[in-house]
């Protein structure tokens, strides 16, 4: 395994100077690995809680996650780990995912017609079927050892955040830099983009900084605006970013509220 492992799994409230401790709006699922590695776990964190622990159903090294309805893992080597489809609930339906190419990645993300995976060696970003088969590289980012990716919808890019390094950035699929910021540490992992209030989340993972262990949330201009939940040793992250559909008793009531603004409409018009 090409990355440390440090630390186990673990939930405490503190409070830093200056910046609010406030967990995720949504649920945020991340990969997760005990001190010595084995087992690991997916784990479900929002708010300030952990609210679901899956231990990994299909082999240790089931880094790298994809959330879109469902969540979908793979392992972090096409050679060493499979991973695997569960339900939002964690309860894996047995259909397993095995990358088909010599790549190294930690995270993935999907946009609910491909998964991308940024390769660890080489920066090359990748973009697979939903079950992790035909990859074709797109383009290679800057920088070394980068870890984290997360889609955004809002322009059809995609975050990508170093281990080696401070950046987080945000490039176009076919590799333009957008935009990026730095976070001011290295180690940053789990990148993941709430759909919610388009903010980012990572873990930050150095070990000299007081919030180790410990997700962070920034705009997507890199102001730090809250520390979240204690976390372990994270390394994939992401939200569920398919759409959310509306209750059906949401859009009766809406259909009916339109109905109702048309009658007075109407009678207003043949008074």
């Amino acid at each position: 395994m090409k990355a440390p492992f440090v630390a186990a799994v673990a939930l405490v409230a503190v409070t830093f100077a200056g910046v609010a401790l406030a967990g995720p709006t949504s649920q945020l699922y991340l990969t997760t690995v005990n001190p010595n590695g084995s087992p690991t776990y997916i784990v479900t964190v929002q708010g300030n809680n952990v609210i679901q622990t899956i231990t990994d159903a299909y082999g240790i090294g089931e880094f790298p996650i994809a959330v879109y309805g469902d969540i979908r893992t793979t392992g972090y080597s096409y050679i060493d780990a499979v991973g695997g489809q569960y339900s939002l609930g964690g309860t894996p339906t047995g259909t397993s995912y095995l990358l088909q190419s010599a790549v190294y990645a930690y995270d993935s993300t999907s946009d609910g017609f491909h998964n991308y995976l940024v390769d660890w060696d080489t920066g090359t970003v990748y973009q697979t079927a939903r079950d992790y088969t035909n990859p074709v590289a797109l383009f290679t980012s800057s920088g070394s050892s980068n870890i984290g990716i997360t889609y955004d919808a809002a322009n059809h890019s995609l975050w990508i955040s170093a281990y080696s390094g401070s950046l987080v950035s945000d490039y176009s699929l076919n590799g333009t830099l957008l935009s990026s910021f730095s976070t001011g540490h290295d180690f940053n992992v789990a990148l993941a983009l709430d759909p919610a209030d388009h903010t980012l989340w990572l873990a930050n993972e150095l070990w000299t900084s007081a919030n180790y262990h410990y997700l962070e949330q920034y705009s997507t201009t890199g102001v730090l605006l809250s520390t979240g939940p204690y976390v372990g040793y994270a390394f994939g992250g992401e939200f569920d970013l398919a759409p959310t559909t509306p209750e059906p008793g949401t859009l009766i009531m809406f259909g009916s509220g339109i109905l109702g603004l048309a009658g007075v409409l109407r009678r207003k018009i043949n008074l």
